[in-house]
């Protein structure tokens, strides 16, 4: 039976420019803290979302607001409960993906947009899962468009 709640949702996002590309890393290559420049960006949002465990999954979904760009899309953060170091982010309308979050790991994803479709890396340096009992994810990663400037974003979700 599945158990479904409405939670509110704090979102703090501070992005950072990286020089290297990941596309050109072996998977057991590590990320070298000097391929990384500083210039952030931070995003902050609050929201009501739902929060649903079901099959041993827990999912918390939100809607996009114009201050992350992606209006009109939703965001799931989804999980199974005996896994909670693998962490998926689902993301779908008006730009739709699967981004996969497992410390330590690499794994190329399809983000699709109204234009084309991108082929992109994610390299999770940690992740933090704590929603179910502390009431929050730490999510540490860099990810990259092949051919543009990848991002190292940190991004911490609380359920207040």
């Amino acid at each position: 039976m599945a158990k479904q709640e409405e939670v509110r949702i704090r979102i703090r996002s501070v992005r950072y420019e990286v020089e290297e590309s990941l596309f050109s890393k072996e998977n057991d290559e590590e990320l070298n803290a000097d391929e990384i420049r500083i210039e952030p960006e931070t995003i902050e949002i609050s929201s009501i979302g739902r929060m649903t465990i079901e099959d041993g999954r827990c999912q918390i979904a939100y809607d996009e607001t114009e201050v992350t760009g992606m209006d009109g899309s939703t965001t799931a953060i989804s999980f199974l409960l005996d896994q909670t170091g693998v962490v998926s982010m689902i993301r779908e309308g008006a730009v739709s993906t699967v981004l996969v979050f497992e410390a330590k790991k690499r794994h190329h994803c399809l983000y699709n947009t109204p234009f084309m479709p991108f082929e992109v890396c994610v390299h999770t340096l940690k992740v933090e899962n704590h929603l179910l009992d502390e009431k929050y994810l730490d999510l540490d990663y860099v990810i990259e468009i092949r051919g543009a400037r990848a991002e190292r974003t940190k991004f911490r979700m609380e359920l207040l």
